[in-house]
């Protein structure tokens, strides 16, 4: 089973919609914790990645909707303080279908975000934070979405699980 609770860990999953495990395993500790559920059938192109992050993470009027505000307003979230993060992007699969070149930068953002949250220097209590990525997608996918973040990775230098 995936550790999506710990900063030390992957960062990013890539989980079957019919993962089975014990629930105890997908369970947060004790704590504030803050899911934003994405649903990547809606992310097909920049837009809709920013609109859905926008929507999910509660992000302020000030949101500028390019791929570097997305990471300015990740890296900050106050006005969700929790003790974790969790993203989950449902029909993960479909994520920038559109404009598949924009992927790699995508998961750069987010691994960006993820190095910034697992830092303790200057978080509350000088403790660092989860932010954990589960992409979901259909069981038959699973395998090649695995392989494509893989291929990326060796390009990007892109950690995955």
């Amino acid at each position: 089973m995936p550790r999506l609770w710990s900063v030390s860990g992957p960062w990013l999953h890539v989980l079957p919609r019919t993962a089975v495990g014990v629930l105890a395993d997908f369970l947060p500790p004790a704590g504030a914790t803050y899911v934003g559920r994405l649903d990547g059938a809606k992310m097909a192109d920049a837009d809709g990645v920013f609109e859905q992050f926008w929507d999910q993470f509660k992000f302020p009027d000030y949101f500028g909707w390019n791929w570097r505000a997305l990471s300015d307003c990740l890296r900050d979230l106050h006005w969700t303080r929790a003790d974790r993060y969790l993203v989950v992007i449902e029909n993960s699969s479909s994520l920038l279908s559109g404009v598949p070149e924009d992927l790699a930068g995508f998961l750069s953002v987010l691994k960006e975000v993820v190095e910034h949250w697992r830092n303790p220097h200057m978080k509350p209590g000088g403790v660092a934070i989860p932010f954990t990525v589960l992409l979901l997608c259909e069981p038959d996918q699973a395998r090649p979405l695995r392989a494509a973040l893989t291929r990326m990775e060796s390009e990007t230098k892109l950690p995955t699980e």
